[in-house]
C-alpha cells in the first residue's frame, strides 16, 4: 500500500481515490482502509472533532503509532479529553497536517510496523 498524493478533500491510495476522511489500519500485516466513523465523534465549531469513542476505537486494534492527519491546514479538532485518552495509551502519536503525515505512514506501512492513521482530508 502506498499514499500517493492527497488535496482538499481527497486522497489517491494505489490509484484509487478516496472523498472521505479514512483510517487506516494494520491487521495480520496487511493494511486496511475504511471509512471515517464520523458517528463516533461530535461537532465542534461546525468541525467533526476526533472525540474520545473514536480514539477508543482506533486504540483498540493496539497499534505502534497512532497517525493523525489533522487536514490540510491542521484544523482537525483534538479535545482535551480525546488527548488524555491518547497519552494514556502510550502509543506513540504522530500527528501533522495530512499532506505532511502521509510520508511517515507510508514509511511505517514499507517497514509493516503495526499502526493505525485517522486522515482528515478538508480543513
Amino acid at each position: 500500500m502506498k499514499i500517493e498524493k492527497t488535496s482538499f478533500g481527497q486522497i489517491v491510495i494505489d490509484g484509487k481515490k478516496y472523498s472521505n476522511d479514512i483510517y487506516i489500519i494494520s491487521e495480520n500485516e496487511e493494511f486496511i482502509i475504511q471509512k471515517r466513523k464520523k458517528e463516533l465523534s461530535y461537532k465542534v465549531k461546525g468541525h467533526t472533532c476526533f472525540g474520545e469513542k473514536e480514539a477508543e476505537f482506533l486504540l483498540s486494534y493496539k497499534p505502534e503509532i497512532f497517525f493523525i492527519g489533522k487536514g490540510q491546514f491542521g484544523v482537525l479538532p483534538i479535545p482535551s479529553e480525546t488527548r488524555r485518552i491518547l497519552e494514556n495509551s502510550k502509543v506513540k502519536i504522530i500527528e501533522e497536517t495530512t499532506p505532511k503525515i502521509i510520508s511517515k505512514i507510508n514509511s511505517a506501512i514499507k517497514q509493516k510496523q503495526h499502526i493505525v492513521a485517522l486522515l482528515h482530508l478538508t480543513c
